[in-house]
């Protein structure tokens, strides 16, 4: 990329057009993080908080590395095995995953950013401005309440899976890697999205990933290899976004602030490692692994959650509403994103092709210019 601007894109778009400073990055972000984690913990004679916290170490593993690897987020991991297996409050462990995410995720956004990883940039500013207005909303004014959060997102995000199962290997229906237009309605809508996706996620701990990916992969159409990435950037800043609120205004951190501390080391490597493996793996394999992933979380969510009638109702609503959402979204696919694909493809193949043009003339030059120096 060839625009340098100042401030802070500048300096982002400088690093990452350097080879030097693009594979410093991340090191250099790791040093800074266990320094100053360390340091913290020794001043403040923190380390016995492994020992009563371990759980949370050991649930991050995992669940950092699902966070960089899929739409789901580490929230997504942390907060049914907190609240269902561990018995915290889920005030608690929707405190601890945006808490956490904002480490692990950012990080994850960081090796995204510099490995030039394909992203939607407009879609991650826009759905990210309406995070901040969702987080807030979500904080003061709307309280769904943990549980049936849970199970609202629980049940939503299993029609999704069985969605994206029809739209891959039913329908086979093609995809693209970027936008095919970008309007004043596609800002609004963004934003709108990210505003829903943040209340979720102020109640939840994450979800404003997993509803942009529905919107990204059954209504536009794009390639999960490049919604994933874009979704995990999305819940990073949100995440941020969330601790700032929590922390700054609610006070609400400090229960968490333990389990916080003893995942801090393990998800500054998790999340980068999910991001990797994902940009190196298959679409199949991503949708796979995602469709897994909603699979183990509403069977532990029908065998560990107790259902009351108003929890049932809500099961049935969400899941006759989610079936009404998705296929709006795919008939819109498939009447006006669809049509306009072979161009798109074209466009994408011709672009590809011009690039492949421009290195082998590039070789070409360089090596005329060896044998004119022999």
């Amino acid at each position: 990329m060839s625009s340098r601007g100042n401030g802070l894109l500048g300096l982002l778009q400088r690093v990452q057009d350097s080879p030097t400073a693009s594979k410093r990055a991340y090191p250099i972000a790791v040093a800074v993080v266990l320094v100053t984690w360390t340091t913290y913990m020794t001043l403040s004679n923190s380390w016995h908080l492994f020992g009563e916290f371990w759980s949370a170490t050991l649930t991050m593993t995992l669940g950092s590395f699902v966070a960089g690897a899929t739409a789901e987020g580490g929230a997504a991991v942390a907060f049914p095995v907190f609240t269902k297996v561990l018995e915290i409050p889920p005030e608690t462990a929707r405190t601890f995953g945006l808490m956490i995410q904002s480490v692990g995720m950012t990080m994850a956004a960081l090796v995204i950013w510099v490995r030039r990883i394909p992203i939607l940039p407009r879609v991650i500013g826009w759905v990210s401005l309406g995070g901040v207005f969702g987080q807030v909303i979500g904080a003061y004014w709307i309280s769904i309440g943990g549980a049936n959060a849970k199970i609202l997102f629980t049940f939503v995000a299993s029609v999704f899976g069985a969605a994206v199962v029809v739209s891959r290997w039913g329908f086979k229906l093609p995809t693209i890697e970027r936008l095919p237009s970008w309007r004043l309605n596609d800002r609004i809508f963004y934003t709108f999205i990210g505003v829903i996706g943040g209340v979720f996620a102020a109640n939840t701990g994450s979800g404003i990933d997993m509803i942009t990916f529905i919107v990204l992969t059954l209504a536009i159409g794009i390639n999960e290899k490049v919604s994933t990435p874009t979704t995990v950037v999305i819940m990073g800043i949100n995440s941020v976004v969330g601790f700032a609120v929590r922390g700054l205004f609610v006070g609400t951190i400090d229960e968490a602030l333990g389990y916080w501390l003893v995942a801090v080391p393990v998800v500054i490597f998790g999340a980068p490692l999910g991001a990797y493996a994902a940009s190196k793996a298959t679409r199949d394999h991503i949708i796979i692994l995602l469709v897994s992933l909603i699979s183990i979380e509403l069977v532990t969510t029908l065998l560990l959650v107790p259902f009351s009638p108003a929890a049932s109702r809500l099961a049935i609503f969400s899941v006759a509403a989610a079936i009404i959402w998705f296929l709006a979204m795919l008939t819109y696919r498939v009447k006006h994103i669809v049509p306009s694909m072979e161009a798109l493809v074209a466009e994408e193949a011709n672009a590809k092709l011009g690039d492949a043009s421009e290195l082998e003339l590039s070789v070409a030059d360089g090596a005329k210019q060896e044998v004119g120096e022999q």
